[in-house]
This record gives structure tokens, C-alpha cells and sequence, in this order.
């Protein structure tokens, strides 16, 4: 969930959950509870969707429910303002990690065990819908239109209420 704290010209604050513990991301991947404690302090780079120059800088603490960043754009670049921009618009709407695999157990779903964050991402769409929105602002979550995209093209489009198990039950 991005939320932002302080966004205005003269600070370029923001704060929110860059990698969230126990759930499946759209990749598979589900990041098991401490997996990147070892990042608790640190400060990373932040980026606009793992590219490009950095728009900010940020510090990580890691909770039990996962990695919060306290992020700070660099209002005196190009970058940094046009993240500035992004966000205030709404158009940065989730927070995506890039890491350094350490530790994970392969299977259908990927469990990252251990892994050591080497940059955050402002992204439109972070593989970890945790990351997005909250429950609160979705009107009718049976009512969800999911769409699977592979190399920028659409290969599948369903709805959550075509589910076999009904969205109060997973």
C-alpha cells in the first residue's frame, strides 16, 4: 500500500510497504516473514520502475508484515520531479523491490526465504497487489477483472467472480 506522507515541493516525503510478507505476487513469489530483515536501516536507492536514474533515496525498516520505506524524492533533479509529478497525479500507484536472491525454496510458488533489497520502485503496476490498494477502496472485490500480460501482450482476462473458490474464502 503507498502511502504518502508529506509529499509537497519543499520535502518530497513519502512512506509505504515496498515488499509485504506471506502473500503470492503476480510472479509467484511469495516472501516468507524476515526475508529481508538483514535490510532493517538501510538506506536504498529509489527508482521509477527498476529503471533509470535514481528519483530518491530511502530508508527500510522491516515489521512483521514487511518492508516499510521511508522514501524522499531528489526535488532537485529532473527524475525527482517528475516522480513528484507521477505521484501527486496518482500515477505511481504501488511500490515494486528489486533484490538479490539469497535464499528460496522452488516450487509451484517461489518462497523467498533470504534476500537482500537492492533498490525500491515507484511502478504503475507492482507484481505484489499488497502494494496497490488497499481492501477499503475496492467497491466489490467479487467483481475484480484480472488480466494476465506476457511480454506486453494480453493472454488472458477473467473476472473474480469466475473463481473457483469465492474471494472470502482465499
Amino acid at each position: 500500500e503507498l502511502q504518502i506522507k508529506s509529499l509537497d515541493e519543499s520535502t518530497g516525503e513519502f512512506e509505504g510497504m515496498a515488499a509485504v510478507y506471506g502473500n503470492v505476487d503476480s510472479q509467484g513469489d511469495r516472501i516468507e516473514p524476515g526475508a529481508f530483515s538483514a535490510d532493517d536501516g538501510i538506506e536504498v536507492p529509489i527508482l521509477w520502475s527498476h529503471a533509470g536514474d535514481p528519483v530518491g533515496v530511502g530508508k527500510l525498516t522491516d515489521t512483521p508484515a514487511g518492508v516499510v520505506i521511508k522514501g524522499r524524492l531528489l526535488l532537485d533533479t529532473v527524475a525527482g520531479r517528475e516522480a513528484y509529478s507521477r505521484l501527486k497525479a496518482g500515477a505511481a500507484r504501488g511500490l515494486s523491490v528489486g533484490f538479490k536472491l539469497v535464499d528460496a525454496v522452488k516450487g509451484a510458488v517461489r518462497r523467498i526465504l533470504a534476500g537482500a533489497i537492492k533498490e525500491v520502485s515507484l511502478t504503475p503496476s507492482p507484481a505484489n497487489s499488497a502494494a496497490l490498494v488497499t481492501a477499503d477502496e475496492i467497491p466489490d472485490p467479487s467483481k475484480l477483472t484480472l488480466a494476465t500480460r506476457l511480454n506486453g501482450q494480453e493472454v488472458q482476462r477473467a473476472t473474480t467472480d469466475m473463481m473457483i473458490f469465492p474471494i472470502p474464502e482465499l
